[in-house]
C-alpha cells in the first residue's frame, strides 16, 4: 500500500516550525538582553495580588501571600515579596485598604475615596530610559471590584525569560499565532517554489503519448531535487523511441519486401489448371496480401507524424464511401452516403482517415447480406457513422477489437487490423471510435472528430 506524501506539506510543517522556535527564542533572547522596565513584572504582580484577595468571614477584606488562592498564578507573592525589596501593592475595595510594603503615602491617603479607578501607570525618567513606577488597575476578584496598585518591582533580563515561559497563555498564542501567519505565508507561497515547477514537469508528461517520438520533459525549467529524475526520464524515452523505431522499420521493411513475392506467386497461380486449387490458393493469396497491405498501413501511421491540415470530412467520406460501391454492387449489398451540404471541417491527414474510413466500410461490406445496406454518415458535429445489418459485435469484445490481430469471429477470414488501425488514426486526431449496436441488429461504429475551429 502506497502513502500519499505532500512535499508542500511537510514543507509547510517544518518551515512553520522552524519559523515559530526562531522567533520565540529571538524574543526571549532579546527581552533576556533588553530587560524590564518594570511592565512585565508589575503585570505579573498584579496578578499575584489579585489572586490572594479574598474576605474573611466577617467581610474583612484580606490579602495572604500564603494562601492556596494565591498559589493558583505563578509568580506566586510571596516570590515578589522575596525577590524585590523594594515591592509594595494597595488595595482598596473603596471603604478599605490593605496595603504593603514601602507605599508611597500619598496614594494610601487619598485611595479609599478615589472616584478614578480605570487603568493608569506613572514612569519616571531614569538616565536614558524610563521605567515604571507603578501600575493601577480595577480588577474583579472574590472580593468584588477591588482597586489594585503595585510597584517596586523590575525583572532582570533572566527574570524575564523565565516568566514566559512560565506562562502558557502567551506562550500557546505566540505559537499559534506565529504557525497561522507561516502556514497562511506558505500556502501562498510554497506552490510558487515547489509544486508549481513539479506540476510543469507533470504536465509536459502528460504531453508524452507514443504518438511522437524526440519528445522529453524540459530539464532547464526543472527545479534541483527533480533534475536526476527528470535525466533518467528522459534516457528512459530516448531508449524507447530507439527500440520502437527499429520496430516500425523492421515491419516496415518485412511488410515491402512481401509484397514483390506475393505478386510474383499471384502470376504464378494463373498457370495451375486444377480450378478448386486454384480458388483456394488466390483466396489464401488476396488474405496474405491484405494482411500486408494493412501492416503498410500499419507501419506508416505509426513512423510519421500525421498532418495537420484542415480536412472536409463530408467530401472524404463520401469520396471513400464511392469508391466501394462495385464491391458492394457485387456482393448485392446497397451502400448508401447521408451528409450536410455544407462542408464540416477538421484538422489532420485526409489520408489517414481515408484509410480508416475504407477499413470501416471494408468491413461492413463482408459481414452484411445481400440485399442489406450499409449506410454511411456525417453529421455537423464532425461524427462519421458507418452501419450495417449483419451480425454485430458482441458487447464484450467490442473493446477487443480495436486491438491488433483481434478478429470479429474465429473462422480465418480478415486480418484482425482494420480496427486497429482505424483505433489509431483516430488516436492521431485526438477523437475517438465507439462500436455500437444497430437497432434491429447489426454495428454502427462511431468516429469522433473535433471540429475544425475556423468551421465552427
Amino acid at each position: 500500500m502506497s502513502h500519499l506524501r505532500s512535499i508542500t506539506l511537510m514543507t509547510t510543517t517544518l518551515l512553520s516550525v522552524v519559523i515559530t522556535v526562531i522567533v520565540l527564542c529571538a524574543g526571549i533572547l532579546l527581552f533576556s538582553i533588553i530587560g524590564d522596565d518594570g511592565g512585565w513584572a508589575q503585570y505579573d504582580a498584579a496578578r499575584a495580588v489579585k489572586a490572594a484577595i479574598y474576605r474573611d468571614p466577617h467581610g474583612k477584606l484580606v490579602v495572604d501571600a500564603n494562601s492556596q488562592r494565591a498559589a493558583k498564578v505563578t509568580p506566586t507573592l510571596s516570590e515578589f515579596k522575596r525577590d524585590f525589596s523594594g515591592f509594595w501593592y494597595i488595595v482598596s475595595d473603596g471603604t478599605s485598604v490593605v496595603q504593603y510594603g514601602p507605599t508611597p503615602e500619598h496614594l494610601v491617603a487619598g485611595i479609599a475615596d478615589r472616584r478614578d479607578k480605570g487603568l493608569s501607570s506613572a514612569y519616571e525618567a531614569r538616565g536614558d530610559s524610563m521605567r515604571l513606577v507603578r501600575s493601577s488597575s480595577t480588577d474583579q476578584t472574590e472580593a468584588g471590584e477591588i482597586l489594585i496598585e503595585v510597584g517596586g518591582a523590575a525583572y532582570s533580563g533572566i527574570q524575564v525569560a523565565v516568566s514566559m515561559v512560565r506562562d502558557p497563555p502567551f506562550i500557546a498564542s505566540s505559537v499559534l499565532v506565529l504557525l497561522i501567519a507561516t502556514v497562511l505565508a506558505a500556502v501562498v507561497i510554497l506552490p510558487i517554489l515547489i509544486a508549481r515547477p513539479v506540476r510543469r514537469v507533470a504536465a509536459a508528461a502528460e504531453m508524452i503519448d507514443g504518438s511522437g517520438e524526440g519528445i522529453r520533459l524540459p530539464e532547464q525549467s526543472a527545479p534541483l531535487e527533480l533534475i536526476p529524475m527528470v535525466s533518467a526520464f528522459n534516457r528512459a524515452l530516448e531508449r524507447i523511441d530507439a527500440a520502437v523505431a527499429e520496430q516500425r522499420r523492421f515491419l516496415s521493411n518485412a511488410a515491402h519486401e512481401l509484397r514483390t513475392p506475393l505478386a510474383r506467386a499471384r502470376t504464378r497461380l494463373e498457370d495451375i489448371g486444377d480450378e478448386t486449387l486454384k480458388a483456394a490458393l488466390v483466396a489464401d493469396l488476396q488474405s496474405l496480401s491484405s494482411t500486408v497491405t494493412m501492416l503498410l498501413q500499419l507501419a506508416r501511421l505509426s513512423s510519421s507524424p500525421v498532418e495537420s491540415k484542415e480536412v472536409d470530412l463530408v467530401a472524404v467520406t463520401k469520396r471513400v464511401a464511392a469508391d466501394h460501391g462495385p464491391a458492394a454492387l457485387s456482393s448485392g449489398i446497397e451502400i448508401e452516403f447521408s451528409g450536410p451540404e455544407e462542408p464540416v471541417r477538421t484538422k489532420g491527414s485526409d489520408q489517414a482517415i481515408s484509410i480508416a474510413l475504407s477499413n470501416i466500410i471494408r468491413n461492413a461490406l463482408q459481414y452484411s447480406r445481400q440485399c442489406q445496406r450499409v449506410l454511411v454518415e456525417v453529421d455537423p458535429t464532425a461524427t462519421v457513422r458507418v452501419i450495417d445489418h449483419g451480425q454485430g459485435i458482441k458487447p464484450e469484445d467490442r473493446t477487443r477489437v480495436l486491438e491488433p490481430f483481434v478478429r470479429r469471429r474465429q473462422d480465418g477470414e480478415g486480418t484482425g487490423l482494420g480496427l486497429a488501425i482505424v483505433a489509431q488514426v483516430m488516436a492521431l486526431h485526438n477523437g475517438g471510435v465507439t462500436i455500437e449496436s444497430t437497432p434491429g441488429g447489426g454495428t454502427t461504429v462511431v468516429l469522433k472528430f473535433s471540429l475544425s475551429i475556423s468551421a465552427s
